[in-house]
Order: C-alpha cells, then sequence, then structure tokens
C-alpha cells in the first residue's frame, strides 16, 4: 500500500480540500491590493463550489485507476475572488498530486464574469413584490429578500446589450429548483404575477 501511486486517493483528498476552501474562504486566502476585505466578504456570502462528475479509467473494482477525472464549478458574485479561489485551489491540487506522486491536469472549460443586476431596477421590482404580496393578503408583509443567483439565466447573456436586468424569483418548495422535483405554488405565482404587474404599470 505504502508504494501506490493512487489518483483516486489523490482526487478524493483534492475534493475534501475543495469542501474546505469554499466553506472557509477568509483562511486560505492571502490579502493584498486586489483581494481585499470587501473580496473577501463577498466570497464568504456568495461562494458556491460543486464537484458534478467524476471519471475513471479503467473502471474496474479491483484496480488501481490508471487516470481520475473530476469536474469543479467554481461561482461567485465577485469575479475577483473567485479567480483567488481558482489560484488558491490549483496550488493545492499541484501539492497533493507532488505529495501522493501523481501526476496532475488542470483544464478550464469555461469561464463566464458575474452580472450585477440593476440596483434601480431591483428596488423598484423588490417595492413591486411586497406590493403584490400586501395586495393578496391585506397585510404589509416583511421585507422581500434580494438573492444571489449562482445559475447562468437569460439575464447574464443579455448584459451585454444592457446593464438594466434584473430577475425576480419565486420560491420552490424545499430549495429545489431546475429539477423534474421542482414545485411552486399557485398563490407564490399569482404574487409573482402581480408583482410583475405593477412594475410594468410604473414604467409605461
Amino acid at each position: 500500500m505504502s508504494m501506490r501511486q493512487d489518483p483516486m486517493a489523490a482526487a478524493a483528498e483534492l475534493i475534501l480540500r475543495l469542501e474546505t476552501i469554499c466553506k472557509n474562504p477568509k483562511q486560505f486566502l492571502s490579502y493584498d491590493s486586489q483581494c481585499n476585505d470587501a473580496t473577501v466578504e463577498s466570497l464568504s456570502n456568495s461562494l458556491i463550489c460543486t464537484v458534478g462528475e467524476i471519471s475513471t479509467w479503467p473502471s474496474a473494482s479491483n484496480v488501481i485507476p490508471g487516470q481520475v477525472t473530476f469536474t469543479v464549478d467554481l461561482r461567485a458574485m465577485d469575479d475577483m475572488g473567485r479567480e483567488a479561489i481558482l489560484y488558491e485551489l490549483s496550488d493545492q491540487i499541484y501539492q497533493i498530486c507532488d505529495k501522493r506522486s501523481v501526476s496532475c491536469n488542470i483544464d478550464r472549460k469555461h469561464d463566464a464574469n458575474a452580472v450585477l443586476c440593476d440596483s434601480e431596477l431591483t428596488s423598484q421590482l423588490k417595492f413591486a413584490a411586497n406590493a403584490a404580496i400586501e395586495r393578496m393578503t391585506g397585510e404589509v408583509q416583511d421585507e422581500v429578500s434580494v438573492l444571489m443567483s449562482g445559475a447562468e439565466h437569460d439575464a447574464m447573456a443579455m448584459a451585454h446589450l444592457t446593464k438594466q436586468v434584473r430577475m425576480l424569483f419565486v420560491r420552490c418548495r424545499g430549495g429545489v429548483s431546475h429539477s423534474p422535483a421542482e414545485h411552486v405554488l399557485d398563490e407564490d405565482v399569482w404574487a409573482a404575477g402581480l408583482a410583475m404587474l405593477a412594475f410594468l404599470e410604473t414604467h409605461m
């Protein structure tokens, strides 16, 4: 066992290290003129890291893999912070692979810059959502939340045409979305429709 060069064990250690870095970015980032308190605070509130795919070769139950490949998805509101995490993760990958005497290669498949929604339009849509809920219930509700979305919505694709983008989210049962198990209540759809109607009425 002490002579093994096992890429599966290396991958397992790397995935756990990724989880640790992404749960506690403050412990791993070094501060400089670019990575400051605001960047680190943004990461602490928005950083999402996912390993969604692992493949091995030759994939036999009693054979040490000759090759293990896994994906890493990093998402954050701050591009500079995301790059800092990627740099730290890359450094950790090479250290762990070297310690375990396995070779490693990092291939960046896709990059997409973060897009910030227009603050004024977001405030107006938030006001409209509060008004819609009050109209339905007859009561003033707690303030509507402003959320970060990690998914690549159409707003990202449209951001190069106009900076005036914003989105309205409808809550899903159990927080599950983008899945066949996604479910929303009829009254929530109705509230979203009323909010959009109120928003459009004030802009026409």
